[in-house]
């Protein structure tokens, strides 16, 4: 288990209020009450068929009365066949039940997920979270609609079987109770143990899963160094981690199923012994016996259900403690109390003393930035790897919030603004472009949900994008693959400026939109975009320098700080940085790469 995920645990260690749990199966309450009603309509009908069997064996031993046989099996396949009626449509009325929560409650959980700010990402892996969704889930689904009526139709055919055996025969039916105190004992030992067990075995679940998912994730990775031993030998300790808990949870569950088998067998035992000898005073018939006998176990069997009942109510708040953590996660990014809307015109960007820092990291990714970009203007962040650049896009985009300083977007604060209208005006295309599995079209739409074809054909146009798409097997309509696969990179970046110009944004973030495409595509690409840049506010991340000769203003950052603005002439006289960059990438463009000879070949 991660040590974040560890985190998150402890901060929940509390146990789950039963409202909280009445709370989830509160809509589907009308089924569930039905289909319980039944299971205990059930229960009233099961109690007939021990008292009919009785009269059964009686009748055969006493009276030899064929006919009376005969009614007596007519009225127990009757029975059975209520019993049979009434389990169909309990079955499917909880199973419907069943399946709508789960589905509503991977729904509530997913919506509360995707809307959480992104510093909770980065505190919790994927694979992580995709376990709790559904183990988790499950088990919460399974309590609510399976075990709880089932355990409340064991604790009816208990008190009806009780008070039954009490008129039978009062000193049998305390024989046969001796076992009671003994199983509620070990059910609550058990059932503690239970839990602990089950929470164990779900978080080991979810770190399998976490880790599997990442490793298929960059599986091109793991291949590419050959790492295929590695990731299984990792893979394989998870597993072997998670096994062990397995075992101790099945020893666990094994010894409390045993220990109540074996009460249940012995109450049948010493009714068994204790009835024999009322039978052999003549205080009891053989029809009786049997029907006190089947009673016994019926009640044995209750016992046993509500001792289950009690460990999985035990595994329920586990798991329910763990979904309610999740849901009990609050964004850190949120809209003020009264959002400011924007206006549609281009808009002013103003950072003013802007610092920093990821949680957990020991140095501030920003520190004391302040920078001025005017409306339509185009602005550049150029600096090395680790310098803030796109901590600032981030910054822009609201995903995380400074901890100094102040954004101002029109000379309001950028905290000030509806969220989902700022987000609305921006438009991003970062470095590294991240398609989902579906069509070209549907990943070019997610810019705009309501745009129609006409609209995703121009843009990609405007993109150089229609071209390639065309020649694809199904042209805008071919599935991309997971994360994109099935397009190369520079494919890949212009179906992301595609979006871009769908959006057709007040704000462009461009994270050096064409460092993945060929000089050719790369012209026609730079083109399009001088046309989107058009009337827009534009801030790009600039890593080949020509790239931001092109700005009307040049921002050098290095360790978190802006060491200087100014234009490229400007820039290139003043700042030893700049100057040392542009013109070790000009030697670049000037000369050829040498040669790199083989040590065999030195």
């Amino acid at each position: 288990m991660s040590s974040t995920g560890r985190e998150g645990d402890e901060r929940s260690s509390a146990p789950v209020p039963f409202r909280r749990l009445y709370g989830l199966a509160r809509p589907y309450l009308q089924p569930l009450c039905w289909g319980t009603v039944l299971l205990l309509a059930g229960s009233g009908v099961f109690l007939l068929i021990p008292m009919r069997a009785g009269q059964f064996v009686d009748s055969a031993l006493e009276s030899g009365s064929v006919q009376e046989l005969r009614q007596i099996v007519t009225w127990l396949i009757g029975l059975f066949a209520v019993l049979g009626l009434l389990g169909y449509f309990q079955t499917w009325l909880l199973g419907a039940a069943g399946a709508r929560l789960l589905r509503d409650l991977r729904r509530r959980l997913f919506d509360h997920l995707v809307g959480l700010s992104i510093d909770f990402f980065d505190r919790r892996r994927v694979g992580e979270l995709l376990s709790r969704m559904n183990s988790d889930l499950t088990v919460v689904q399974t309590a609510l609609t399976e075990q709880i009526p089932s355990g409340l139709q064991a604790m009816a055919r208990f008190v009806g079987v009780l008070a039954i055996l009490l008129v039978m025969q009062t000193r049998l039916t305390a024989v046969a109770l001796l076992v009671v105190p003994p199983v509620v004992v070990f059910a609550m030992v058990f059932g503690r143990r239970l839990e602990r067990v089950a929470v164990e075995e779900r978080d080991a679940v979810a770190e399998t899963s976490a880790w599997a998912e990442e490793a298929l994730a960059g599986v091109r990775t793991v291949q590419a160094f050959s790492a295929e031993k590695q990731a299984r030998g990792r893979y394989r300790e998870r597993l072997i981690d998670l096994l062990g808990i397995q075992f101790r949870n099945v020893r666990l569950y094994g010894a409390f199923s045993g220990l109540i088998t074996f009460f249940g067998f012995t109450a049948f035992a010493l009714v068994l012994g204790y009835g024999g000898n009322l039978m052999i005073d003549g205080a009891m018939t053989a029809g009786q016996l049997t029907s006190f006998l089947l009673y016994t176990f019926a009640i044995a069997t209750s016992v046993g259900q509500l001792g289950s009942l009690y460990a999985g109510y035990r595994r329920l708040r586990g798991s329910s403690e763990r979904v309610f953590q999740l849901l009990d996660e609050r964004s850190a990014i949120v809209d003020s109390a009264s959002p400011i809307r924007l206006a549609q015109d281009a808009a002013s960007l103003s950072l003013r003393s802007i610092g920093f820092r990821y949680e957990g990291a020991e140095e501030p990714a920003l520190t004391d930035v302040s920078l001025e970009v005017e409306p339509g203007e185009l602005a550049a962040l150029v600096g090395p790897s680790g310098s803030g650049k796109s901590t600032l896009f981030s910054l822009l985009l609201r995903f995380y919030e400074p901890q100094q300083g102040e954004l101002l977007l029109d000379g309001r604060p950028l905290r000030d603004v509806a969220l989902a209208d700022l987000r609305r005006r921006m438009a991003l295309v970062p470095q590294d472009i991240f398609l989902f599995s579906g069509s070209v079209a549907e990943n070019i739409r997610l810019a705009r949900p309501d745009a129609g074809d006409d609209e995703v054909r121009a843009a990609a146009e405007a993109a150089g994008a229609a071209s390639f798409i065309e020649r694809l097997d199904e042209g805008f309509e071919t599935e991309v693959g997971e994360r994109g696969v099935r397009l190369s990179a520079g494919q890949r970046q212009r179906v992301a400026i595609a979006r871009a110009f769908l959006r057709d944004p007040q704000i462009l973030l461009l994270d050096e939109a064409t460092s993945s495409l060929d000089p050719d595509s790369e012209a026609t690409v730079q083109r399009a975009i001088e046309q989107l840049l058009e009337g827009r506010t534009t801030v790009v991340i600039a890593h080949r320098l020509a790239t931001a000769r092109r700005a009307r203003r040049i921002h050098v950052l290095d360790q978190g700080r802006l060491v200087a603005a100014g234009s490229h002439e400007e820039l290139y006289a003043a700042n030893e940085l700049y100057r040392r960059y542009w013109l070790l990438q000009s030697l670049e463009r000037q000369q050829p790469p040498a040669p790199i000879q083989s040590a065999a070949g030195g």
